[in-house]
């Protein structure tokens, strides 16, 4: 998988946020926000 900012940005959320605020990921259609969830959760948390 290529390395995409958007990743970067999602780390910092869950450091800085993720305890208090969600995350919404928008965007065209088919350009890759659930593949980019997918990858984000399966790197940063075990379940």
């Amino acid at each position: 998988m290529f390395k995409r900012k958007a990743l970067d940005e999602l780390k910092k959320w869950k450091e800085n946020k993720a305890p208090r605020y969600s995350v919404l990921l928008e965007g065209a259609r088919r350009v890759g926000k659930t593949t980019i969830a997918e990858e984000f959760a399966r790197r940063e948390y075990r379940s």
